[in-house]
């Protein structure tokens, strides 16, 4: 994010690289059926739990699309 972009709830906050890990452990812990932790990124990533739960339920659009023209995504 740019120094002068004014915060809003369009601007993301995870990189495409974080957005695959997240997928990546709910996938994860759907096979185990187990819950998903992510503390810890929420310090390494210095974002709030509420961005990362967020990406989690809804998922980020435009990412979900880069990666499944990249074919990443079922």
């Amino acid at each position: 994010m740019s120094l002068y972009t004014k915060p809003s709830r369009y601007n993301l906050r995870l990189s495409i690289e974080q957005y695959k890990v997240l997928l990546e452990r709910k996938r994860e812990a759907e096979e185990e059926c187990r819950r998903i932790r992510y503390r810890d990124l929420v310090q390494a990533w210095g974002v709030r739990q509420s961005v990362i739960g967020t990406a989690l339920q809804r998922g980020i659009k435009q990412y979900d699309y880069v990666l499944w023209k990249k074919g990443e995504l079922q």
